[in-house]
């Protein structure tokens, strides 16, 4: 049997699915996100003499094209869930610097041909990647390990204190066909 075959093991595991590629022979992700316009990008951390150097944003990777409005950050405590937002106009930019996140999206535009489709994404700071994620996309986001995690937004737009584009729902409401908890 070559290298690339495959048989059904006998027995209980014969029942099973085995499972698919999720990464290339050089370990680059190849599961690309099921929610139309949400873009992702794994980045590669650089070794230096004195640690990493991580890129974090770059306009010229071109993953949406718009501007950066506003950057801002969020730390979560191990266990933290944010509840489920969504904006109607602002395009956010997650990445996580430090520990490690799962970034659950749901597509609740009905107009998109992924309307109803749930996508997750387990990035930090051993595994970094943007995802790009655009308006009327729910998503919500859980700190996983025991370090604190931080996470970075890059909005296109800057928060409106006065008309604030952000609508919630909690992370375990029944509008969702996924519990952030």
């Amino acid at each position: 049997m070559g290298n690339n075959e495959r048989t059904v093991p006998q027995g209980w595991m014969a029942t099973g699915t085995p499972d698919g590629q999720t990464v290339t022979s050089d370990w680059l992700v190849i599961d690309p996100p099921t929610i139309d316009g949400v873009t992702f990008k794994e980045i590669r951390p650089v070794a230096t003499a004195t640690g990493y150097l991580t890129e974090v944003y770059r306009a010229e990777w071109g993953l949406d094209g718009l501007p950066v409005g506003q950057v801002f950050q969020r730390t979560m405590y191990p266990g933290g869930v944010t509840g489920w937002h969504a904006h109607a106009v602002t395009l956010d930019r997650l990445f996580c610097s430090t520990g490690s996140v799962r970034i659950s999206l749901f597509d609740g535009r009905k107009a998109s041909p992924t309307f109803g489709a749930v996508w997750h994404k387990i990035v930090g700071a051993v595994r970094p990647a943007l995802v790009v994620i655009p308006p009327g996309v729910w998503h919500g986001v859980a700190s996983l390990g025991p370090e604190t995690a931080l996470v970075l937004n890059m909005v296109d737009k800057a928060y409106s204190f006065e008309s604030p584009d952000h609508w919630r729902l909690p992370p375990d409401t029944e509008h969702i066909p996924y519990k952030l908890v």
